[in-house]
């Protein structure tokens, strides 16, 4: 027979409690039963719990323990699966919070991350927080098949060769051949009377992407020897081509 048992918020003495708990122990492993606890004796609202807290302004306060880490059941013990404690202790791989233990060892129901931007990945057994990484890292899977930061590759491209040179002016171009992961802003080409242009030097801007494009060199002096590059510019800088240089007739 399903029985049910209420119990009231207060007690006129030690002596009610304790015959209350004698009773309610007796009762439980007597008989198949709920039991509710509730501050006015209501039937619990849900007859298929084992046991039903009905306080409407009062939680449940689970017992804090002070854990040493996850693989060890002290001060419990023996790893008991289904067990749920609140961990009070910061030591070894545990830091104060829920855990719930799965017969082996104990695991954190929710993850504290240390900075905003901090992720989780699921490892195939627990959830393991992967720190925020920094600008212009680019998170990949690695050989081991974990999610990591590393740093951002580079646009692969090329010069085009140098035509239609005239005193004053001339034309070359590009080509993007792929962005190393990160979108390219902007690409162009760059020139100077000094090796190694950059666009801190004379430069067009004639796109983004990736792909072929085409620049027109202009401005120039006569008799004077140029050097030319490609260009292309991400959020984690300007990555450059091959140089060419060319002289103007």
């Amino acid at each position: 027979m399903m029985k049910k048992y209420f119990l009231n918020r207060s007690f006129r003495s030690k002596k009610d409690m304790l015959s209350l708990i004698i009773f309610l122990v007796f009762s439980i492993t007597t008989f198949s039963q709920n039991v509710g606890i509730s501050p006015s004796g209501s039937i619990p609202s849900n007859p298929a719990a084992g046991l039903d807290v009905n306080f409407p302004d009062k939680g449940l306060l689970l017992p804090r323990v002070a854990l040493t880490g996850t693989t060890s059941f002290s001060p419990l013990t023996a790893h008991v699966a289904g067990m749920v404690v609140y961990n009070t202790a910061t030591s070894g791989d545990v830091l104060p919070g829920y855990y719930f233990n799965d017969g082996t060892k104990w695991s954190p129901i929710s993850l504290k991350a240390n900075n905003a931007g901090d992720l989780q990945y699921w490892d195939g057994s627990n959830w393991v927080i992967i720190s925020i990484g920094t600008s212009g890292q680019v998170l990949q899977i690695n050989s081991s098949g974990v999610p990591a930061w590393s740093a951002a590759n580079s646009p692969t491209l090329t010069t085009k060769s140098i035509t239609a040179i005239t005193s004053i002016s001339a034309s070359s171009g590009g080509i993007i051949l792929n962005d190393g992961g990160t979108p390219v802003l902007a690409y162009g080409v760059c020139w100077a009377t000094a090796t190694g242009p950059t666009i801190a030097d004379s430069f067009t801007t004639d796109g983004a992407g990736i792909g072929s494009f085409a620049s027109n060199i202009t401005g120039l002096t006569t008799a004077t020897i140029y050097y030319v590059r490609a260009y292309a510019t991400t959020i984690n800088g300007t990555t450059y081509g091959n140089e060419l240089n060319f002289t103007t007739p």
